[in-house]
């Protein structure tokens, strides 16, 4: 079997490159004010708090914000 020569090939590859636009990458225009924050808790807590948002048709997340803020305006 005939070893391909390389310059030939990457001359073609070249050539047949596809000069159409698939995708366009824009900038995001507004930066996020939250960042990830994780931590760990009690399987049975998770649970309770997973039913919680359920019931209240509402997130995890939420539930959680809500009881920060309300904890952090005390006083």
């Amino acid at each position: 079997m005939e070893k391909p020569d390389i310059n030939s090939l990457i001359v073609r590859a070249k050539a047949s490159v596809n000069q159409n636009t698939i995708q366009k990458v824009v900038p995001v225009k507004e930066k996020s004010t939250e960042v990830q924050f994780s931590f760990y808790i009690e399987k049975e807590l998770l649970k309770k708090l997973k039913l919680k948002a359920l019931e209240n048709d509402c997130s995890n997340k939420q539930i959680i914000i809500d009881l920060l803020t309300d904890y952090l305006n005390q006083n």
